[in-house]
C-alpha cells in the first residue's frame, strides 16, 4: 500500500493512515521521541535516497577492474532497504523494472 500507485484501492488517505499505523508501533517502541506518520514517511524516503546512493556506488566499486582491495560491504541500513525494495526497485540504471544482474553478482560475492 504504502509504495502502490494511487488508484482505486490505493489512495492517500490510506497511505495516511499506513504511515500513522507505523508512527504508533514506533513510538511505542521508543516512547521518548515521539514520531508522526509524516515523520516517518520523511525518514523512510531519506533513507531509501541514501540507501541507494551506496548502493550505486558499491555497484561502480564492484564492477572496476584491475586489482586492488575488493569493495566495502553494504551498511546494514543500505542491505536491509535493498532486501524491502527488492532487486528491481534499486535499480539506477537500465529498465525500471529490470533486475541489474551486476548488482545480484556483487551481493552474492560479498554474501560468500
Amino acid at each position: 500500500m504504502l509504495r502502490g500507485k494511487f488508484g482505486p484501492t490505493v489512495t492517500s488517505q490510506g497511505k495516511r493512515s499506513g504511515w500513522d499505523t507505523i508512527s504508533q508501533t514506533i513510538n511505542a517502541s521508543f516512547p521518548l521521541v515521539v514520531r508522526t506518520g509524516d515523520d516517518c514517511e520523511k525518514r523512510w524516503y531519506v533513507l531509501q535516497s541514501k540507501a541507494k546512493d551506496e548502493i550505486a556506488a558499491h555497484k561502480r566499486e564492484s564492477s572496476l577492474t584491475g586489482g586492488g582491495p575488493p569493495a566495502k560491504r553494504l551498511s546494514q541500513v543500505a542491505d536491509t532497504v535493498f532486501q524491502v525494495l527488492g532487486h528491481s526497485e534499486v535499480s539506477v540504471t537500465g529498465l525500471p523494472t529490470g533486475i541489474d544482474t551486476s548488482m545480484m553478482q556483487a551481493l552474492e560475492m560479498q554474501q560468500r
